[in-house]
């Protein structure tokens, strides 16, 4: 496993609507291999190897380039920051947080902190309390609005989570592991296709956006239409102390095929995975002995729930999630084994799926 390349894409700053770092770099890393690289004016990249059968159709894999983090609304007159929520922030992680404050041109960063009241002077029914973000501010070392700007951060300026990967043992941890784990499984897809085409044409697809509104990759697959396809992110990993018996994915078990996401709440709906794709997949998976679990869950979405619908007659989907500890928080866990066996999941579909003919119709 290349984990120095994980570390790169982790460490890599790239909140909702500011992922030009990550644009660039897949963009260049692709572009030497791949047959053709399109950006679209939105940021999402595709890169598409093409097939040596023209009868064999396409498959998409797509995953996001984007994380969450905050958004400055406020320059206080001494120095200090208000912030809003950019994406699905846990308020009660960000108390004493170390963050990334960038500059409005998005040239640089400065390190910063999230207050917190003195320990020894907090109000006894403050103690249990989870503050709110319109309560929190960051203390980044500025005294005063104008030196704020001075240093090139004002509202609109965007932070992060500090940059904390970490290997230990057979897990690594850092902050957006959601998603670039499945960013580095198409890297690895795209190596391999770089070495042999396949029959079927590939498109592997870096959507931005997703932890902001879900719908930017929409675009992307209403200009390709591709056959099928498989979107990567991640699901809660239920094997820590308060998670066990939620759902049955746990870390180190393999990626997990889906059948059902939802939102849980309002109209943002989910995805209902094409039966034909999964059971395909599933016999990828048994024929290469990669070991699999099965997924359902409510409290999660992603891409795929809308760009299912794109295009005169839809577009069959499948995902794959990648188990994850402590999502959205500013240092999640993965299992190695499972990154390795998502990239190795993807490259034996993308082998089998012309030469088995798949069958995708409906009725």
């Amino acid at each position: 496993m290349n984990t120095k390349l994980l570390k790169y894409l982790c460490d890599t700053p790239a909140i909702s609507g500011h992922e030009d770092r990550l644009i660039k770099y897949v963009r260049d890393y692709c572009k030497k291999t791949a047959d053709d690289v399109h950006v679209d004016k939105l940021g999402n990249v595709t890169a598409t190897y093409k097939g040596t059968d023209k009868k064999a159709g396409s498959i998409a894999f797509f995953a996001h380039l984007d994380e969450i983090g905050l958004i400055v609304k406020k320059v206080e007159d001494d120095g200090y920051l208000r912030v809003e929520r950019l994406g699905g922030v846990p308020e009660r992680t960000l108390v004493a947080l170390t963050v990334n404050v960038h500059t409005l041109d998005d040239k640089k960063y400065y390190p910063g902190v999230f207050g917190t009241v003195s320990h020894h002077i907090t109000p006894a029914d403050k103690k249990y309390q989870v503050a709110t973000t319109s309560e929190l501010y960051i203390d980044f070392g500025a005294h005063s609005k104008q030196e704020v700007l001075d240093m090139g951060v004002d509202v609109g300026s965007v932070v992060t989570y500090g940059n904390s990967y970490m290997e230990l043992n057979d897990m690594v941890y850092s902050k957006s592991l959601d998603d670039r784990m499945a960013v580095y499984n198409l890297l690895e897809v795209a190596d391999f296709l770089a070495k042999k085409r396949q029959k079927a044409t590939v498109h592997l697809i870096f959507t931005v956006q997703e932890e902001f509104n879900i719908r930017s990759g929409t675009p992307t697959f209403n200009r390709l239409q591709p056959d099928c396809a498989i979107c990567v992110d991640i699901t809660p990993s239920c094997d820590t102390p308060e998670t066990k018996g939620r759902f049955d994915v746990k870390a180190g078990r393999g990626p997990a095929v889906m059948y059902m996401n939802f939102h849980g709440r309002g109209t943002l709906g989910g995805l209902l995975c094409s039966p034909k794709l999964n059971q395909f997949m599933l016999d990828v998976a048994k024929a290469a002995k990669i070991p699999t679990q099965k997924e359902v869950i409510i409290g999660v979405i992603t891409d795929d729930a809308f760009t299912q619908h794109v295009g005169t007659e839809g577009i069959p989907m499948s995902h794959i999630s990648i188990p994850l500890r402590y999502t959205h928080s500013p240092v999640e866990a993965a299992a190695k084994k499972d990154i390795e066996l998502t990239s190795k999941f993807l490259i034996e579909i993308a082998k089998k799926y012309a030469a088995n003919k798949v069958d995708l119709s409906r009725g």
